[in-house]
């Protein structure tokens, strides 16, 4: 009886996990990327805004390779933005929610414009949606999800970034 009562309890526990939502991936910022700058910059200062989303910047200069990393804060003193240029050219580019949670992720190409995968995140860290860039336009499928991670459309965008169509999950 105690074997088959063990059976039972450990059956139950299993499909109880498997009914368990998975938990979002929250992403944060790269403190170790932006320590690398400030370790190469030959040169910083900082500048004031008058806005609640970016109360000021910190600039982060390297001359030897023409790298210039602008850290943008809010009013309390938490990382809202970071941008990182080489010779003019966007090679970074990352935006973040008040709690820290990264808004969204995109690769650049040798001109600084979107090219290739990319996502963006809500503020409790799922994912909102996830697709393609090509020469800075959204092209192919996307997936749009809800605030839960639930998989809700897919929206397909021509190559002038144009959306064709929107296909909604049943």
């Amino acid at each position: 009886m105690k074997l088959i009562s063990f059976i039972f309890i450990c059956l139950f526990i299993t499909s109880c996990a498997s009914e368990v939502k998975k938990s979002p991936q929250l992403t944060g910022v790269n403190y170790h990327l932006l320590d690398s700058i400030k370790a190469a910059a030959d040169t910083s200062y900082s500048k004031k805004y008058g806005t609640i989303k970016f109360a000021n910047a910190i600039y982060f200069i390297n001359r030897k390779d023409s790298t210039v990393c602008q850290v943008m804060k809010d009013t309390a003193d938490s990382i809202r933005q970071v941008i990182i240029t080489k010779k003019g050219k966007r090679s970074y580019f990352s935006e973040y929610y008040a709690n820290g949670q990264q808004v969204a992720f995109f690769q650049f190409d040798t001109l600084g414009q979107y090219n290739d995968s990319a996502k963006y995140f809500y503020e409790n860290g799922f994912l909102e949606s996830a697709g393609k860039y090509k020469n800075g336009f959204k092209t192919g499928s996307w997936l749009n999800y809800n605030q839960q991670g639930i998989l809700v459309s897919t929206s397909e965008y021509d190559s002038n970034g144009q959306a064709v169509k929107t296909i909604m999950q049943q």
